[in-house]
């Protein structure tokens, strides 16, 4: 009887617990406070955009092309079959 009676309580207050929450969610109420705190956040975003400073493009000519990746003549080859052949 008491664990019938526990279980009956808990199912209302679980249900009037959710119910309260949706009510509120979904209030006229807390709409208009969403709205008014988009519409702000956006003005503040807006705001600190435009205050933003310019900067001036200094990177002209900073890279510069290597087509030879600095080929050396003095360069050991190395070759894994070459290897084989030497101990011949």
């Amino acid at each position: 009887m008491i664990k019938n009676l526990l279980s009956i309580l808990m199912f209302l207050f679980i249900s009037i617990f959710i119910y309260f929450i949706f009510s509120t969610y979904y209030s006229d109420q807390n709409k208009k406070k969403i709205n008014i705190n988009r519409v702000e956040s956006h003005e503040q975003i807006v705001k600190n955009i435009i205050n933003l400073p310019r900067l001036a493009n200094d990177t002209n000519d900073v890279i510069e092309f290597n087509s030879g990746y600095g080929k050396n003549e003095n360069e050991i080859k190395r070759n894994f079959w070459e290897l084989f052949k030497k101990n011949d």
